[in-house]
């Protein structure tokens, strides 16, 4: 399996680069055309980012560089089927993937049970791998919605932290995989009326214990859209709700989820609220609260908030976690953005700056901060910082 991905991801590359390498005018239309014809479509994008990570002393700062690029290929022959395949390429180099023990495993262990990921080089301080994140086929007649293989099925409704989307958990930080994981599943929807629908899913674990299945219910009531799901959870029962709507010209969202277990000191509630608001000087405001009953009351290192330790039953490390953040637009490609998060419960700060400024047409730069302090002895003590510089060019 792992040699038939390999293959596969290595043709599609090819495909694109030869594809996209072609200067004659006469070539281009006839392949365009050819496309149009079998309704087949192309797009993605390449991201360079740099990163600098330091504790509390910048001499001591360690580099991080990463060429990242997305292939998403799609094929509607009629109207009722749709096919995909979505593949990750990502060189990483830098000082930080030659000390970082098991720095392959951090950013390539989220495969699912199909094994579609493939590094073609390890070594030497320089990763390349690729992944295939998304390869579904999709059925839609009438009211019927079947899809089949591995997707996205995003039950969540908040910003930063979703208890609803038991699939694809997915980590706050993560900023640069704008997509998020997927799921190897199956996943049937069927759409009652224009306001309400069911919602069934599966997806099986690499072991029994993995193993993943639930149906939700959405509606609109009162000018808010609900939903109710239940089901297991790795051999847990679940249940949640949530909802989406507004408090006069504020947006009003929540989410919480329910998971029994045998034992008692392993039940979980995880709860979230959120409020954001546009006011008409086109400042935006949004905070965010979290409750996890799982939740520790400390932060040890920043790799307890890696997508590794991170799952829907257990979201986050803190018990208690409350998230604000605010942005201006001081023109249509120059925007602003402070954001942080604060634990009750373990006397943590995270801070989250972002400036972004859109160069050209589909060309946009990023400058991201990441700065984690935990408190120590009566104050507060960094734990690390980063920051990034990204320029992306999609196509």
């Amino acid at each position: 399996m792992k040699k038939a991905a390999g293959i596969l991801i290595l043709w599609v590359c090819l495909f694109c680069y030869y594809g996209a390498g072609a200067q004659n005018d006469t070539i281009k239309q006839s392949a365009i055309d050819t496309a149009k014809a079998h309704k087949v479509t192309v797009n993605g994008y390449i991201k360079y980012l740099e990163e600098g990570s330091f504790v509390d002393n910048l001499s001591d700062i360690k580099t991080l560089g990463l060429i990242h690029n997305r292939l998403n290929f799609k094929y509607q022959p009629d109207d009722h089927f749709t096919y995909r395949l979505e593949v990750r390429n990502r060189i990483y180099y830098g000082a930080l993937v030659k000390d970082y023990a098991g720095f392959a495993q951090l950013v390539t262990g989220q495969d699912g049970v199909l094994n579609l990921s493939r590094n073609w080089v390890n070594n030497n301080g320089v990763l390349f791998t690729s992944n295939i994140d998304r390869a579904s086929a999709e059925y839609i007649n009438g009211k019927w919605d079947v899809t089949l293989g591995r997707q996205r099925i995003n039950w969540g409704i908040s910003t930063v932290w979703t208890p609803n989307d038991i699939f694809n958990t997915f980590n706050y930080f993560d900023f640069d995989y704008e997509e998020r994981p997927g799921s190897d599943a199956a996943r049937v929807q069927y759409n009652i009326n224009p306001s309400s629908s069911l919602d069934f899913a599966v997806s099986p674990g690499k072991t029994t214990r993995q193993n993943i299945a639930a149906m939700m219910y959405h509606f609109n009531k009162w000018d808010y859209d609900f939903q109710l799901f239940s089901g297991i959870y790795q051999q847990n029962f679940t249940a949640g709700a949530g909802w989406a709507g507004n408090i006069k010209d504020a947006g009003f969202k929540g989410e919480v989820s329910y998971f029994a277990s045998s034992r008692a000191d392993s039940a979980a509630v995880v709860a979230s609220l959120s409020v954001d608001y546009a006011f008409k000087n086109g400042i935006y405001v949004m905070v965010s609260s979290l409750y996890n009953s799982l939740g520790k009351n400390n932060l040890i290192s920043i790799t307890q908030l890696t997508a590794s330790t991170l799952s829907a039953k257990n979201i986050f490390p803190f018990q208690y976690t409350l998230f604000a953040e605010t942005s201006y637009s001081f023109s249509p490609i120059f925007k602003a953005s402070l954001g942080g998060m604060y634990s009750l419960s373990g006397n943590s700060i995270i801070i989250l700056p972002t400036l972004t400024y859109s160069i050209a047409n589909n060309w946009v730069l990023d400058l991201i901060g990441q700065s984690f302090y935990s408190q120590q002895n009566g104050s507060y003590h960094p734990l690390g910082n980063s920051i990034y510089l990204r320029v992306k060019w999609g196509f």
